[in-house]
């Protein structure tokens, strides 16, 4: 009788679900799925019981897993996150989240739950397995068809922008996107080498000395003095000021808040943001990196570098080596390589960002055998984790932050974070005034990868940007000597590559990382930001269907 008392309870939970849809494709979509999902056990089990609790209770699943997605990332679950959660080497990182790893155990048991009720229930037998077959095949066939329905595609594409909030919309929707396709942009190739070949070629800044260049992926950093307090006393950053050695500053458009660093890691190194590929862009680091033609890094290789990735965590996290391999880095290290003591199979949370910049110094010095006789000029793109959350919510208000509307946890997040920042602000100078007592050329660049919420607030920022939460910062400064003069006031991510090569001296080797320097002549910097929509597709339309650059 209790069985059957969740069994109603679960199966009402679906159909409010269902109801409470926002837009009539969701409607379409949540029946066809709900009857996949039981004719699905149908067919298997030949249990009508079983099948009605497993599509039910998988409802309630995938909906809390939707809410804690939001929660944590401020993002939609799509298909593609599967990529993400089946493999078991990025599980380490719901240890750090305790909230999250009591949501997931409880959705697991939930899962449990779904698959093993009423597996004691009398079965229909094969009219049962038969009945079951037929709903799944047909459910299924419907949602394939209509997944691609433009009107459904539209209105899909339109609620994304509102957190994608019809999480049984979104999985149908989503699933052609697991499927590698080449973006298919409406623009003219011929327009966009029209407007890159009226360029004037820029030859004095190029250098026949290679410097060593140095990129700090600063994680989830953004400049504490950019937040809207009514009430401050943060002391002055240097890294973010402009200094005697600073060549290239400004605001910085990421594709990412609140977490998917890879995302900033693709954009950066592969010059094209993880937005170009739909649903696929939770992903990239599986399925989309290994078919790139081109990047920072296979340039950067042609100019002779020997380029090495550091990270704090594992070389499977996210796919990691994999997807470094594929951007062409000679090798990936963890600073437990270079003498950090803890085991290899860890992940470094709390590892500062000194100690990731002393072990940047040791590659720069060659003190690893892989090292040893490396003779070229070097490119060191490390990663920093201590400025990841989550953040102390009982601390003092050390920087006497104010700020209309937030409440005392967030203050607390906020007086963690900033004296997070204050920390890497003297480990990236010390790492700046060590490049300089070299008394060899160096680029040295940093960004942030993106924004977070302060116990799940979002405090307002300064500036008018679109979009404000997805805007952190680009830092250049160098020793080099050339004629480099910065341009654009505002960048997005995937131009970065190609300005910290036009700050070396180093010209493109490839059309894509030419096509990558031109625009960012031409849009000054922007990209999705840009308000001339017919160049952004033009170019886009150059990248993949005449360069082919991802196939």
């Amino acid at each position: 009788m209790i069985a059957y008392i969740f069994l109603a309870l679960f199966t009402i939970a679906a159909v409010i679900f269902i109801v409470n849809s926002h837009y009539r494709w969701t409607y379409f979509f949540a029946i066809t799925l709900f009857t996949f999902l039981f004719g699905g056990m149908l067919m298997v089990s030949g249990q009508w019981q079983r099948a009605l609790n497993f599509s039910s209770v998988l409802f309630v699943v995938l909906m809390l897993f939707h809410r804690l997605k939001i929660h944590y990332y401020k993002q939609p679950l799509l298909i593609s996150d599967f990529f993400l959660v089946v493999d078991w080497r990025n599980w380490e990182t719901l240890i750090h989240y305790k909230g999250a790893l009591f949501g997931v155990i409880g959705l697991l048991a939930l899962l449990g739950y779904a698959i093993l009720g009423f597996n004691d229930a009398e079965s229909l037998g094969v009219l049962g397995n038969s009945i079951g077959a037929l709903l799944f095949i047909v459910s299924f066939s419907l949602m394939w068809h209509y997944s691609k329905n433009p009107s459904a595609v539209q209105v899909w594409l339109d609620s994304l922008p509102d957190d994608g909030r019809d999480v049984f919309l979104n999985l149908p929707m989503s699933c052609r996107g697991i499927f590698f396709k080449v973006p298919n942009f409406d623009g003219n190739s011929q327009n966009f080498i029209e407007k890159m070949t009226a360029l004037s070629p820029d030859t004095n800044n190029l250098s026949e000395t290679k410097p060593d260049i140095v990129v700090t992926l600063m994680e989830s950093t953004l400049n504490p003095h950019q937040f809207a307090f009514s009430q401050q006393s943060i002391p002055p950053l240097s890294m973010f000021e402009p200094q005697n050695d600073t060549v290239f500053t400004s605001p910085l458009r990421v594709h990412t808040f609140a977490g998917a660093t890879w995302k900033s890691e693709f954009a950066f190194l592969a010059g094209v943001p993880s937005t170009d590929f739909g649903t696929l862009a939770s992903g990239v680091f599986y399925s989309v990196v290994p078919h790139l033609q081109s990047g920072l890094v296979k340039n950067l290789k042609a100019q002779g570098y020997f380029c090495v990735a550091l990270s704090p965590f594992t070389k499977g996290n996210y796919n990691a080596k994999s997807a470094y391999d594929h951007f062409g880095f000679d090798l990936m290290l963890q600073p437990q390589d270079l003498g950090y003591p803890a085991p290899i199979s860890k992940n470094l949370w709390d590892i500062s960002s000194e100690e990731m910049m002393k072990y940047t110094r040791m590659i720069l010095e060659k003190q690893h055998p892989a090292l040893e006789n490396v003779d070229q000029p070097m490119f060191v793109y490390v990663l920093t984790m201590r400025e990841h959350g989550p953040y102390e919510l009982g601390i003092e208000n050390i920087f006497n932050l104010q700020m209309p509307n937030l409440g005392a946890k967030s203050i607390s997040a906020l007086n963690d974070y900033t004296q997070r920042i204050v920390a890497l602000n003297e480990a990236i100078e010390r790492m700046n005034n060590y490049l300089h007592e070299r008394k060899k050329p160096f680029v040295l660049g940093y960004f942030g990868d993106h924004q977070v919420a302060f116990d799940n607030v979002i405090p307002p920022k300064k500036g008018d940007y679109a979009q404000p939460d997805y805007v952190t910062q680009f830092v250049v400064r160098s020793n080099c000597s050339h004629q480099f003069k910065q341009e654009q006031k505002f960048l997005d991510l995937a131009f970065a590559g190609g300005v910290l090569m036009n700050v070396a001296g180093l010209s493109a080797d490839d059309e894509f990382m030419k096509a990558n320097m031109a625009m960012c002549q031409l849009s000054n910097g922007k990209l999705e930001d840009s308000s001339d929509i017919q160049l952004l597709n033009d170019y886009r339309h150059y990248l993949y269907q005449t360069l082919a650059i991802a196939r």
